[in-house]
């Protein structure tokens, strides 16, 4: 009997902390989701740190998004409000793909805090110009709903999705 109420009090407790601990699924989220990985390349090297923005063909109220890795690759969430999960549901997208490089000069959250206005002003001109002197690794318009050309199926099964920028006008996918 003592046995019985401890492994009852066990699976009491284990059940309320996933109760506490899981988000409730909103209305709306999407059914199905399927893993699904893009990678972007540039001239065949990874691109680290660029944005990727799934926007769904059909008004759907969810959003996927992802940034890259060093290897280029992305894993988009789904989500809807401040719920999340990994993946992606099938359909038709547009892809939204934007890029900042880093700079050499960048420096950590920690040192602006240290800085005065005056510091922090000169460094906001000097990264500036440091980003525009950079060549542009995505095309700006990659980055406009309706001016991307990337279109994005993912199929029932999930996969994978590469974008080769070949310059800084064309892709291959």
């Amino acid at each position: 009997m003592k046995r019985i109420c401890q492994t009852i009090t066990i699976l009491m407790i284990c059940l309320f902390a996933m109760s506490c601990s899981s988000q409730k699924v909103p209305e709306g989220f999407p059914s199905k989701l399927v893993p699904f990985r893009v990678t972007l390349l540039h001239e065949g090297q990874p691109v680290e740190g660029a944005a990727v923005a799934l926007v769904s063909e059909t008004a759907s109220g969810y959003y996927v998004v992802a940034h890259t890795g060093s290897d280029g690759v992305a894993e988009p969430e789904t989500s809807v409000n401040t719920y999340s999960k990994t993946g992606v549901p099938p359909g038709v997208y547009k892809a939204l793909i934007t890029h900042t490089p880093k700079v050499p000069s960048q420096v950590s959250n920690e040192e602006l805090g240290k800085m005065s206005m005056e510091e922090f002003d000169a460094y906001q001109t000097k990264i500036a110009a440091e980003i525009a002197a950079m060549p542009k690794l995505v095309p700006t318009q990659w980055g406009n709903i309706k001016a991307t050309p990337i279109t994005i199926t993912v199929p029932d099964s999930g996969g994978n999705a590469t974008i080769e920028i070949t310059d800084p006008k064309t892709f291959q996918q």
